[in-house]
C-alpha cells in the first residue's frame, strides 16, 4: 500500500501548520506532520541560499519515500516559484495527493507575521502575491476560520474526495 499526501498550500502566516496539527487530530487514521520548517529549518546553515534549489529538490523527494512506504503524510508548503512548482510536481507523479489552498487577507497575514516574531517581515505580503497562482485546489479553506473548523472540512472533503474511501 502506498501512502498518501495531503498537501495544504498558502502563504507564510495563513495557518498551515496549526491547520495540519488539527487535522491530525481528526483524520481517521494515522497521517505524518511532515514540514520543512519542522525538520529542517534550524539544521540549515549559515549562507544555506547558495544550496536552496538543491534543499527542496530533496526535500521534495521525501514525499515519494513516505509514499512508498505506505506512510500516510500531512504537509504544509509554500510553492514560491514556477520552477519548485514544476520539481514537486515532477516529485509527486504516481502519489495519491489531496491540494489545500489556505487562504487569508493581507492584513491578517501581516499581524500574524509580526506576532510571530519568527519571520521576515514581508514574506507574508511576497507568498500571497504569487502562491495561489500555479494550481486549483481540491479544497480552499478561508486561514482566518478556527483551525478546528477547517479540519473537519478538510477530513470531510477528502474522505468525499472523488468517491474514495480511507
Amino acid at each position: 500500500m502506498t501512502g498518501r499526501l495531503i498537501l495544504v498550500h498558502g502563504a507564510s502566516s495563513a495557518g498551515k501548520s496549526t491547520l495540519c496539527r488539527a487535522a491530525q487530530q481528526v483524520l481517521p487514521s494515522p497521517f505524518l506532520y511532515h514540514s520543512a520548517d519542522l525538520y529542517f529549518r534550524d539544521a540549515l546553515p549559515p549562507g544555506w541560499h547558495e544550496v536552496r534549489d538543491a534543499f527542496f529538490a530533496a526535500f521534495h523527494r521525501t514525499y515519494r519515500v513516505f509514499s512508498e512506504q505506505g506512510v500516510d503524510v500531512i504537509s504544509d508548503y509554500i510553492v514560491e516559484t514556477p520552477q519548485g512548482f514544476a520539481d514537486l510536481t515532477t516529485a509527486l507523479q504516481g502519489i495519491d495527493v489531496f491540494w489545500v489552498g489556505l487562504h487569508a487577507p493581507l492584513a491578517v497575514l501581516e499581524q500574524r507575521e509580526r506576532a510571530r516574531g519568527d519571520r521576515r517581515v514581508g514574506d507574508a505580503r511576497r507568498d500571497l502575491e504569487t502562491v495561489h497562482g500555479f494550481r486549483d485546489y481540491h479544497l480552499d479553506l478561508d486561514g482566518t476560520r478556527p483551525p478546528e473548523d477547517n479540519a473537519r472540512l478538510l477530513v470531510d472533503a477528502w474522505q468525499r474526495r472523488d468517491g474514495a474511501q480511507t
